[in-house]
Parts: structure tokens; C-alpha cells; sequence
């Protein structure tokens, strides 16, 4: 009995064969595609790729040329250029730093660094490949690669990205790329038609989520969710018929306001628009199980979440007045979930603080 030959797997060999991130993101989605569907594909982030029959003897296959032919790994660092644009990421993705060249190249306003996610900047479409990226230098390995980005300005560009992990932290050097033809500004893809925040009581979170909301570069509900859990550890967007309902906690919380601040001897704290705290009651040093006074409040917020502390600072000044909920680490470690009701008086800000109900 004979057995029949099973067919060879199409090898793929990406070049240059230096670049081990693109290597790992083309065998990631080539399984599912033809060479013609995959080059399209990868057009979207890669403009400069060609793929190409493997035409010797041997197994079939493809090239995957990430800049179109053959280039000569000897031509110098170019990312060593100290005035390149430049850009410092956490690991999970939210901006940390930007020399003030990306700045201008991104279009991010400044003062506003710490309060972008990287996707921001992800031509349409291209979401699921990007975060796909990411995670792969995220994970040790270094790309070098000419791709389309999408700064806030809404136009295309190409630009030349040199991109690695150092110290538990994502840097990228970049610069104008050349010879590429790139789309005009694009449309952010699957926009729901209708958009609702619960509990609509929340002017702060409201604000917050509308920002993180129009900055998204695809309709995608988990995206905008993962934005918001940074500060809001239990947001939820719950898409249905063409309607998000973006939630600050648990399904089923409404958020009802009964103006509890009006109550005597609550814990208050003062502080100024840098969060310099500069006035706590015993209520307060007691419900957080600290000294506060001289503190910031970065120095007690969840980790991950003390570059949002400005951002929420700036929705407080905007409406003025606001009730909203927060958790952070008591003193001796515990999280501690809070309600709060913040008013803003020129400079300086009042807050006070009951624990969380259902």
C-alpha cells in the first residue's frame, strides 16, 4: 500500500532577515493567506512590501521583502541621530515621553504627552496588525521598518521606525520616510451611531471616556475599554446594534447621585493644579491610612494610572464640579474604593470621599 506525499508547507523567508519583529508578525498571518491577500495586508502598515515567488528548487514558498528588494544591512545607524524624533512607551502602551520633534510630528499637544495610547497613532484598519506588533517588540525583539502612521493631525505619513525594548520600557526613533505613496487622511472604521456613558451623573468620567472615545482608530469597543480601566478599573463598553453603552462600573450600578458630600465630617483633602496636597482633615489621613499633607497625589494613586492624575486635574478645572468613583491603595495596601465629589476653586481643588456603595 502506498502512502501519498503529503505537500510541502510554503516556506517564507522575510528579508532582511534581520528584523526577527517583522519575521514573527509575517508567519503570524500568513497561515490564513494567499501571497497576494498577504501583501495587501501588509501594505496597509508596510507600503514598501513585495512578496515574491520562491522559484529555485526546493520547497515552494515566498519572499516577503519588507522594503520592496534586497537592502545592505551596512549603511549605519541612522536612529542614532539625537535629533530624531523620539518616543518613550510603557509596556502596556501609553506614552511616558516624546523629544519635542515627535511632538511636532504627531501632532500632540503639549503638556498632553501622558495622556496618549499608542493606537492613537494606527492608520485605520490596521488596529488588530499594529497591537499584533507591538506586543512582539514588547516581547524583545527589535523592528526596523518603514510604516504608516496616522499622527492626530488625521493625515497619513510613512515614516522609518527603529523600535526596541530597553529597561522594561518601549522606545522609538523615527524619521520621514522617503519615495513612499501613502493615503490621504482616513476615517476612523466602525464608528457606533450612538454612543451613551452610565452613570450619566459622571461629568468627570464622561469627559474622560469621550476623549479616550474620539481618539480611537477603529470602532472597536475592547479597545476603548482598555483605555478607560487605566483609571477606571472596572469600565466595560457594551456594543449592540449600532449603540455602545460605555460603563463606569459594574453592569447594573446606575450611578444614582443623592448629594452625599452635603454630610458633616467627611474626609477632605485640599490640593493645588499640580497635585500638591495642601490641606487633609482627620477624616481623610484616616480613610487613606496616611499623611498626606506635602504629598502628591501620583505619590498614593494605583500604579500605571499617576500620568492620568494630570489629565483628570484638567477635566476637574473644565466642568468645575463633579461626583465620580476611583479606588487607590490605602496605606497599608489594601485597595480602597471610593466616591468622591471634587469642586474646583480657581487654582486648587476640594475633594471629599465616602466609601463605594452598590
Amino acid at each position: 500500500m502506498s502512502i501519498a506525499a503529503r505537500p510541502l508547507e510554503p516556506a517564507i523567508i522575510t528579508i532582511p532577515a534581520s528584523d526577527a519583529a517583522f519575521r514573527e508578525h509575517v508567519q503570524s498571518i500568513a497561515p490564513m493567506s494567499s501571497p497576494r491577500d498577504l501583501e495587501a495586508r501588509l501594505r496597509r502598515i508596510f507600503p514598501r512590501v513585495v512578496i515574491r515567488e520562491r522559484t529555485i528548487s526546493g520547497a515552494p514558498g515566498w519572499y516577503v521583502y519588507r522594503d520592496g528588494a534586497w537592502s545592505s544591512s551596512l549603511i549605519g545607524d541612522w536612529w542614532d541621530d539625537p535629533g530624531l524624533p523620539r518616543v518613550v512607551l510603557s509596556v502596556d502602551g501609553w506614552f511616558l515621553d516624546a523629544s519635542p520633534t515627535a511632538i511636532d510630528l504627531f501632532g500632540i499637544a503639549e503638556g498632553d504627552i501622558a495622556s496618549h495610547y499608542f493606537t492613537d497613532l494606527v492608520v485605520p484598519g490596521t488596529l488588530e496588525d499594529a497591537m499584533a506588533l507591538f506586543r512582539i517588540i514588547r516581547d524583545g525583539k527589535t523592528l526596523d521598518a518603514t510604516i504608516l502612521l496616522r499622527p492626530l493631525t488625521g493625515d497619513v505619513i510613512a515614516v522609518d521606525i527603529h523600535a526596541r525594548l530597553i529597561d522594561e520600557r518601549v522606545e522609538g526613533v523615527f524619521r520621514l520616510a522617503g519615495d513612499v505613496s501613502v493615503p490621504a487622511g482616513a476615517e476612523v472604521m466602525g464608528r457606533p451611531d450612538d454612543v451613551s456613558f452610565v452613570p450619566a451623573t459622571d461629568v468627570a468620567f464622561r469627559t474622560y471616556a469621550g476623549r479616550a472615545f474620539e481618539r480611537l482608530p477603529e470602532g472597536d469597543p475592547d479597545e476603548l475599554s482598555i483605555r478607560l480601566r487605566r483609571l477606571y478599573p472596572h469600565a466595560s463598553v457594551e456594543a449592540a446594534g449600532g449603540r455602545w453603552i460605555v460603563r463606569r462600573d459594574h453592569k447594573g450600578v446606575d450611578g444614582h447621585v443623592d448629594e452625599w458630600w452635603r454630610a458633616k465630617d467627611l474626609p477632605q483633602v485640599r490640593y493645588d493644579a499640580q497635585a500638591l496636597i495642601i490641606d487633609a482633615n482627620e477624616a481623610a489621613e484616616a480613610f487613606f491610612g496616611r499623611r498626606m499633607v506635602g504629598h502628591h497625589w501620583q505619590e498614593f494613586v494605583t500604579p500605571g494610572s499617576t500620568d492620568q492624575v494630570g489629565v483628570m486635574l484638567e477635566i476637574l478645572a473644565e466642568v468645575g464640579a463633579a461626583e465620580s468613583r476611583f479606588r487607590m491603595p490605602r496605606g497599608d495596601g489594601h485597595l480602597l474604593e471610593f466616591d468622591s465629589y471634587t469642586e474646583a476653586h480657581g487654582e486648587e481643588f476640594v475633594t471629599l470621599f465616602r466609601l463605594a456603595t452598590e
